[in-house]
């Protein structure tokens, strides 16, 4: 005869023995009091024994689980940059660094030197200062990229660092890099701004000293730029590195991964974009253009359209390709720095040109489809579409190296 349920003023009684010590049987304490009960070291009548203080197959979700009392956001800080300091200080103590850094300031400086020689800038004229000073920064760009992926790939390695103290260690890397580049720049500057290299005109309107349009422009403005965006570089390539790394088990796969990404932003996209460029040049319908503004080098700075479009123009849709561009870090440099730059000299008319390349040929051919400058829709900001571009791409490959390390661990 089954026994009685007991009322609910009697006390209840929690079996014991072996179905409820853990002492080796095949059914342990935990699956007798439920699902919910976590037990904890120190016996029945430890603090989450079955006397204790949680009481006897009370859910895990209202007893304290004794784990860790969560770290302050300021502790795991300090603790994330001295991790970070150590792992970069032993590179700061090795001679090969800092050769490693010369050398790629060095090649930076002569690649932009024999870039004015093969596009036959440097002849018998010296070249204008301003362009070889942003032909460096472009170049410094690139080492800085290199240099990033570098560092990132090979500190990619070690389970004890995390993602954010390896980014850390190789932007403090990063840092050294940064004070080189600027000290060539100050040094190409010295060089190239001396007594002599730069005439100087006189403003017939003012009878002021006129600053040509082809010298450098005062400081710190484009060597501050040349500090920011090779630290940009080396962190958005270090997260590639270091999510490439992560990837994969074999160190060879995340490295020809590494490597293919690299040449695609520094190489690949400017081919990519040239390559297709030819294929935009199109046959439009165009209408006649009243009340015309320009600008000294003869580009439309306005217009209004009249009559219906009844003329053909051949025209290069350069807005559906060069957005390619953006993303090279030499390129960025350059968007960014074209604020900075005088619009009526060489280097000016270059970097207003690779701007406008994303806007189409509104404004060199007028009233495409009867359309007025006034209907005109700008083009998007050359420098949004790179850094976006760069920093999506380190976004996905970190994440992806994430994912992947953490599917490792849980094998």
């Amino acid at each position: 005869m089954a026994a009685a349920h007991p009322s609910e003023d009697e006390p209840r009684y929690e079996q014991i023995g072996r179905d409820v010590f853990d002492d080796g049987g095949a059914a342990g304490g935990h699956d007798r009091l439920g699902p919910g009960y976590r037990g904890r070291p120190g016996g029945p009548n430890g603090p989450s024994g079955p006397g204790g203080p949680s009481g006897p197959g009370r859910p895990a979700s209202e007893e304290d689980d004794g784990g860790p009392a969560p770290v302050p956001f300021r502790i795991s800080a300090a603790a994330a940059v001295r991790a970070a300091w150590a792992d970069a200080a032993a590179s700061f103590a090795k001679v090969s660094f800092w050769a490693l850094l010369a050398a790629a300031v060095a090649a930076a400086g002569m690649t932009a030197y024999l870039l004015l020689g093969w596009f036959g800038v440097q002849g018998e004229e010296k070249p204008p200062p301003l362009v070889l000073y942003l032909l460096t920064g472009g170049a410094l760009s690139l080492a800085a990229a290199i240099l990033g992926s570098l560092w990132g790939f090979t500190r990619g390695g070690p389970a004890a660092l995390t993602f954010p103290v390896r980014l850390l260690a190789c932007l403090l890397r990063g840092s050294a890099l940064a004070v080189l580049s600027v000290g060539l720049l100050l040094g190409a500057r010295a060089v190239l701004g001396g007594p002599g290299s730069v005439e100087y005109s006189v403003d017939p309107g003012s009878g002021l000293p006129e600053t040509p349009v082809d010298a450098i422009p005062a400081p710190p403005g484009l060597e501050f730029l040349a500090v920011l965006l090779v630290l940009f570089e080396v962190g958005v390539f270090a997260l590639v590195g270091i999510g490439f790394r992560a990837l994969f088990r074999a160190r060879l796969a995340g490295a020809m991964l590494t490597v293919l990404v690299l040449c695609a932003f520094a190489v690949g996209n400017f081919a990519a974009a040239f390559m297709l460029l030819p294929g935009t040049l199109v046959t439009e319908r165009t209408s006649i253009p009243v009340n015309v503004e320009r600008d000294n080098s003869g580009r439309y700075l306005a217009y209004e359209c009249i009559g219906q479009p009844v003329r053909s123009e051949t025209v290069l849709h350069s807005e559906h390709v060069m957005w390619l561009t953006a993303g090279n870090p030499a390129v960025l440099y350059w968007a960014l720095a074209s604020g900075q730059v005088p619009t009526g000299g060489d280097a000016g008319w270059v970097l207003a040109s690779l701007q406008r390349s994303t806007e189409g040929p509104v404004w060199d051919v007028a009233c495409i489809n009867g359309v007025p400058s006034d209907e005109v829709q700008p083009g998007f900001p050359l420098s949004v579409i790179g850094i976006a571009g760069q920093l999506g791409t380190a976004a996905a490959v970190t994440a992806a190296g994430a994912l992947a390390g953490r599917r490792r661990a849980r094998t």
